[in-house]
């Protein structure tokens, strides 16, 4: 069985994607308050689904979990999507994903390259503030 603490897989997330795609990351859910900086640049919320025990009679114990990383992208205004703020974030989280697949620095957890899902949608978020909504999902590997 898979004895593996939640708050690790969120670190592991949240340092691929702390200092690189932005500072501005959160775990669970949406802040309460944004800064000034979330309202004008966009803001990152991880999210960790159930993990899943595969672990083997042998006692190789592994699993794994499906993670989500939702960026919020400001509009240039009100229902107009910045679409170079959309596809700097888009491709910020891309880079950052694929490079940890082909490299792997982590040897406690891994991003399963072949099932990885992306999809947008328009949000309205706390503060009435509204934004663009880019998710990205893929699931980590713990070994």
């Amino acid at each position: 069985m898979v004895d593996e603490s939640r708050i690790g897989i969120y670190n592991y997330v949240y340092n691929l994607l702390y200092g690189v795609v932005t500072e501005n990351v959160y775990s669970m859910n949406e802040p309460q308050e944004l800064t000034d900086s979330d309202t004008k640049d966009g803001f990152i919320v991880i999210s960790v689904g159930s993990i899943v025990d595969e672990s083997e009679f042998s006692l190789h114990a592994y699993g794994g979990v499906r993670v989500f990383i939702e960026a919020y992208i400001p509009p240039i205004s009100r229902g107009r999507l910045d679409k170079v703020k959309y596809k700097a974030m888009e491709d910020a989280i891309n880079a950052v994903i694929n490079e940890e697949i082909a490299n792997g620095t982590n040897a406690k957890y891994s991003i399963e390259p072949d099932r990885i899902i992306s999809s947008d949608i328009g949000e309205d978020s706390n503060g009435n503030n509204i934004f663009y909504l880019f998710i990205k999902s893929f699931i980590v590997n713990i070994s």
